[in-house]
């Protein structure tokens, strides 16, 4: 019963209307509150405690957009043993989709029977290491995976995906699976369904200017040549004398910014698709080749208030410097600048986009 209540959850899950990714990117200054509950069992070498519902929860709080700290709580209550499982982790986005961590966790079991372990409870302080990633199958599945490997013979894998009910608010359903030391003689394991939602709150974007750049995309800039000395005659009581008049110094073509391509995005979405893939390895392989300061403009359609807007808009600036930077473009020179909705496009989905301009 317990399993199939579960299995409902994760059923109600996929059908939600929209979806949202696991943090694999941060929001400096944001913070994701978790809760949900797990169906746990445990076994070890002979002996086997069924599942019981246990409390899950935590907090992640964005230090920057790479670096996260996070704190998660985990029971591990069966029907006849218990314990919990506290972590602590740093987290590093190196990829949109891939998040690296690594921290402490202390895991406490206790009400085990002593032919199981010599006092019936074992507690392990474990350094650990991981990794979680996850993969947009459309606009409303996400997918994602997580596992780490730690002292004490500990190791944790995980699965499931992730919906949205809106853009701060999370449903999410999965399997989780941990085993880990329980004395010199034996491991012991946990294993079941989990069910939760998220909620984010707080942060800012790290794109903060509202300006337009300068466009100019209708003529290059030639430089002339330098214009011949003139000679003028200057004539004295004495004596005529040729004077030369050096001409001005040639002035360099003044630098501008030119259209390059747009990147565009689905409805209420920041995910690149891999339809616009062929603009964003276009604008990579330009950028790597030239070196050029590139300006990225993020715009959205009008249907949202103005503040949700230029939220969204950089997010989707986020996501297109996010992949060009994993490719080796230079972060640093990747300008963002936020604009909002875009009333005059022809259409919403043409105003769903980041406009790329290069500087030269």
């Amino acid at each position: 019963m317990k399993k199939t209540i579960a299995m409902m959850l994760a059923m109600a899950a996929l059908s939600t209307a929209a979806y949202a990714s696991p943090q694999t990117t941060f929001r400096p200054g944001e913070t994701e509150i978790n809760v949900g509950m797990w169906d746990a069992s445990t076994r070890s070498q002979g002996y086997k405690s069924d599942g019981e519902w246990n409390f899950l929860g935590g907090a992640t709080y964005g230090i920057t957009d790479k670096w996260a700290a996070q704190y998660q709580y985990t029971g591990l209550h069966t029907d006849h043993t218990s314990g919990n499982m506290n972590e602590i982790n740093a987290l590093y986005s190196f990829h949109p989709q891939v998040a690296a961590f690594g921290g402490w966790n202390r895991i406490s079991l206790k009400d085990f029977p002593g032919s199981v372990f010599h006092d019936g409870k074992v507690t392990n302080n474990i350094l650990q290491v991981g990794v979680v990633a996850r993969q947009p199958i459309n606009e409303v599945v996400d997918v994602y995976a997580k596992g780490a490997l730690g002292t004490e013979e500990t190791s944790m894998w995980e699965a499931g995906v992730n919906l949205a009910l809106d853009h701060n608010l999370d449903l999410n359903a999965g399997y989780h699976y941990m085993n880990t030391r329980g004395n010199s003689d034996r491991n012991v394991s946990f294993k079941g369904f989990q069910a939760g939602v998220s909620y984010r709150f707080g942060g800012h974007d790290p794109v903060i200017s509202y300006e337009e750049p300068t466009k100019s995309y209708d003529f290059d800039e030639e430089e002339e040549e330098p214009a011949a000395s003139v000679v003028r005659t200057a004539e004295t009581k004495q004596t005529a004398q040729l004077v030369a008049v050096p001409a001005d110094e040639p002035v360099a073509a003044p630098e501008n910014d030119y259209y390059f391509n747009s990147v565009h995005f689905g409805s209420d979405s920041a995910e690149l698709t891999d339809a616009q893939k062929v603009n964003l390895d276009a604008f990579v392989k330009q950028a790597k080749a030239t070196g050029h300061v590139f300006k990225l403009v993020g715009r959205a359609d009008p249907t949202g208030s103005a503040d949700y807007n230029k939220e969204l808009a950089g997010r989707r600036i986020k996501a297109v410097k996010d992949y060009a930077v994993s490719q080796g473009v230079d972060g640093s020179k990747l300008v963002e600048m936020i604009k909002g909705a875009d009333d005059a496009a022809s259409n919403h989905a043409e105003a769903r986009r980041v406009d790329i301009f290069e500087h030269k």
